[in-house]
């Protein structure tokens, strides 16, 4: 009886200081909300099959790398301050950028309880934690955002990339590219002249197109593409009409 008394005296002096003890109210919530996201992702893992990609093929040059969409803010980040690192002139101190200030912050982070001793609860009541909260999702959301549109943007920009690798050596597209003086001698003094694909998704169906990148006739050299890079140019040449 004497325990239970002292439970509740102790209960009722913590709710009158605005106090919540750490068992059983803090860590039961704590609990319940960890055991409902277990669950979700277990009912998730059976009923829910995410698409996969193609195999990883180290040959495969024409291949995108890209985080999981929940580390696109860390790949952007780096990505973004090292441009400006170089740019600033210290890429012989990368070690700073890339090692030495991600573990001040996280040490920081670690440290919270021990600098931020206030008793107040209220978000508008401490403004310097409150806008740490706010520039923390500003960040995260930014960079997320902007290294899923910079992924993207690369995925697009890629077959014009594999075309000015390999084919604009010999083909042109809009001016761009191109041999007007012939790569390939049929006869004595006749050349064959690769042809302008400004218009070649209207000439050619994407079958055509794919089975001259995979087997190539009429002089043109085989260029050995992976399967992605020959699934990017049929999809970029049959869309040029």
């Amino acid at each position: 009886m004497y325990e239970h008394d002292h439970s509740e005296h102790k209960a009722k002096e913590y709710h009158e200081k605005g106090v919540v003890p750490f068992w059983p109210e803090h860590l039961l919530k704590e609990m319940v909300v960890g055991l409902t996201a277990v669950a979700a992702l277990f009912v998730f893992s059976i009923f829910v099959h995410p698409s996969l990609g193609h195999i990883a093929d180290p040959a495969d040059w024409a291949y995108v790398p890209a985080p999981d969409w929940y580390f696109y803010w860390v790949q952007n980040f780096f990505d973004v301050s090292g441009y400006y690192w170089s740019e600033l002139g210290l890429t012989k101190y990368d070690w700073v950028l890339m090692f030495l200030i991600p573990v001040l912050l996280i040490l920081a982070l670690y440290l919270v309880p021990f600098y931020d001793r206030s008793r107040e609860r209220r978000l508008l009541k401490r403004p310097v934690a409150f806008g740490l909260m706010l520039f923390g999702l500003t960040f995260l959301g930014y960079f997320t955002a902007n290294g899923i549109y910079n992924h993207d943007y690369l995925v697009a920009q890629e077959p014009i990339t594999i075309f000015q690798q390999s084919c604009a050596s010999c083909h042109s597209i809009q001016g761009l590219g191109g041999n007007a003086k012939g790569v390939v001698a049929v006869s004595p003094g006749h050349f064959v002249y690769p042809p302008d694909l400004t218009h070649v998704g209207s000439i050619l169906s994407p079958a055509q197109i794919r089975q001259q990148l995979v087997n190539p006739v009429g002089g043109m050299p085989n260029l050995h593409l992976p399967p992605a890079a020959v699934d990017y140019m049929v999809n970029y040449l049959s869309s040029l009409k």
